[in-house]
């Protein structure tokens, strides 16, 4: 199986899935929509071309732009990018999995009806600490998702193994498919676990919201306003305050231009 049959099979598994959901059922549809674009950034981690595009903030804003509310998407993610700049998939093992509950929050944020675009424009104080409440989300449904994440790798770790085979009988095909099915198990990977959090975010933790106390309400509204801090202290303490100035300059000046001119 070649690279192009592999990604035709990819791609299918999730229409053949959306074709059991009734066409009269957008949410349902939207749900599973969701499920492969996230197993599509999943393949972008590690897997496939790396372009980044699975970083947080791109990650929070493509879905946000998928279901209509880019905002929303910018609204988490940028936080979430900040806290994660040390945490690049490139020449080490990533840790948690942002790509997954990133897609699932904005989505269901989204879905939910929820307009976040007042609390990125600092007009309104009113939606901060709900910011904040899907910023925590993020943090426990990225750890949860690790674990799938050491599952999908152990059974990589044993496919693999049988590719050692091929150095006895010269068997090529065999690691084309080994590789396909490497790809296939990401990208299932992926959608299931997002479906799964998107499900459990709409239907638990977003209406827990309205329950929480006023003292959490208050420690919640603070914590998108820290993070950039952590995040700005965190990128230089890895990289330097010389590598890091242009970044933080040019940051700055595409936020103001956005709160500027696009709010």
């Amino acid at each position: 199986m070649d690279f192009v049959a592999a990604w035709g099979t990819l791609s299918a598994a999730p229409l053949a899935i959306m074709a059991w959901v009734p066409a009269a059922d957008p949410t349902w549809t939207s749900i599973l929509l969701l499920g492969m674009l996230a197993g599509l950034l999943c393949l972008d981690d590690t897997a496939l071309a790396q372009t980044w595009f699975s970083q947080p903030l791109p990650v929070g804003v493509l879905t946000g732009a998928f279901c209509g509310d880019p905002l929303a998407g910018l609204a988490i993610g940028l936080p979430v990018q900040l806290i994660l700049a040390g945490n690049l998939p490139v020449g080490q093992s990533f840790t948690g999995d942002h790509v997954t509950s990133l897609v699932a929050i904005v989505g269901a944020v989204v879905l939910s009806g929820r307009d976040l675009g007042l609390a990125l424009g600092a007009r309104t104080l009113g939606e901060i600490p709900f910011v904040g409440w899907m910023v925590l989300a993020v943090g426990l449904f990225s750890s949860a998702g690790h674990f799938m994440i050491q599952l999908e790798r152990r059974a990589h770790s044993v496919w693999m193994l049988e590719g050692h085979r091929t150095l006895r009988d010269g068997r090529l095909g065999r690691i084309e498919q080994i590789h396909a099915r490497c790809l296939f198990t990401t990208f299932l990977r992926g959608f299931v676990t997002t479906v799964i959090m998107l499900l459990l975010i709409r239907r638990l933790w977003i209406p827990a919201f309205d329950h929480l106390p006023n003292l959490v309400l208050g420690a919640l509204g603070m914590l998108p306003l820290l993070l950039p801090g952590l995040g700005i202290g965190n990128l230089i303490d890895r990289y330097g305050v010389r590598s890091s100035w242009p970044w933080l300059v040019s940051g700055t000046a595409i936020s103001y231009l956005v709160t500027r001119f696009v709010l």
